[in-house]
């Protein structure tokens, strides 16, 4: 976690910026004993000291801090977005970035660790009854530019509440737009003879992939200046169930 309160004075402090000396500081969430941890080769983050306690203590990689720190610097820079904070507590939920976007509330969810598809429900439901828009992002990956991939089942279904796209981060406030297109392989024909001479034919076919998919590139965005709210009605296929939402997504795609 990268932010924590500082028991001298009760503020919310980030991390990045704070020393050891104002120690001791406190879950927000949780009130526990957090330590602030530094080092040259990792960013500055809080870690409980009895992890148990704590529903929001799951480890976290140095990856994940990263991400959600560029992002929560990148919006402080941009003219149109004020209240940026981190893992600010909100009811059951503790998004990784919160920022009020062109007056537009929105909480940033950074997956890149495995989430049951059922928790991503819940909280996207939390926060459509808070009134709070909700961008789920996946930081970007080689994988993503080969001719197939293979899309975990969460991102199965945030491809499928933001209407055929997921959202990869890839610096500071930007991100990629992909698509999953279905992938089909090439079975090669083949031929042979029985033992009685008879000749036999098989293949020579594509058939669609229950594994790959093709995944298509888009175009690159800026969450502070090309994103706005969309609201989402609940929808049921093919097994896929998405709730009422308010989704923040790219401005070309808000008719649909």
């Amino acid at each position: 976690m990268l932010s924590a309160r500082r028991k001298s004075d009760g503020q919310i402090v980030n991390a990045y910026f704070e020393s050891k000396a104002n120690a001791p500081f406190a879950c927000p969430q949780c009130g526990d004993p957090v330590a602030l941890k530094t080092g040259k080769n990792k960013i500055n983050h809080f870690a409980h000291v009895n992890p148990v306690s704590c529903k929001f203590a799951t480890g976290e990689n140095d990856a994940h801090r990263r991400c959600k720190l560029e992002i929560y610097q990148a919006l402080q820079r941009e003219p149109n977005v004020t209240n940026v904070a981190l893992e600010v507590p909100m009811g059951t939920n503790r998004p990784d970035v919160f920022a009020t976007i062109s007056g537009v509330p929105v909480a940033i969810e950074v997956q890149i660790s495995a989430l049951p598809v059922e928790t991503i429900m819940q909280r996207t439901i939390d926060y459509f009854r808070n009134g709070i828009c909700v961008l789920w992002l996946l930081p970007w990956t080689p994988k993503l530019d080969s001719d197939r991939y293979t899309p975990k089942i969460w991102e199965k279904w945030i491809h499928t509440a933001y209407y055929g796209r997921v959202y990869y981060w890839i610096e500071g406030a930007k991100v990629a737009s992909y698509r999953f297109d279905p992938h089909h392989r090439t079975i090669p024909k083949s031929t042979w003879y029985t033992k009685s001479g008879k000749k036999m034919t098989a293949g020579g076919y594509s058939e669609r992939s229950k594994r790959y998919r093709t995944p298509v590139r888009g175009e690159t965005y800026n969450i502070a200046t090309d994103f706005a709210p969309k609201q989402r009605y609940w929808w049921e296929g093919n097994g896929v169930k998405v709730p009422d939402a308010k989704l923040f997504m790219e401005r070309s795609k808000l008719g649909e």
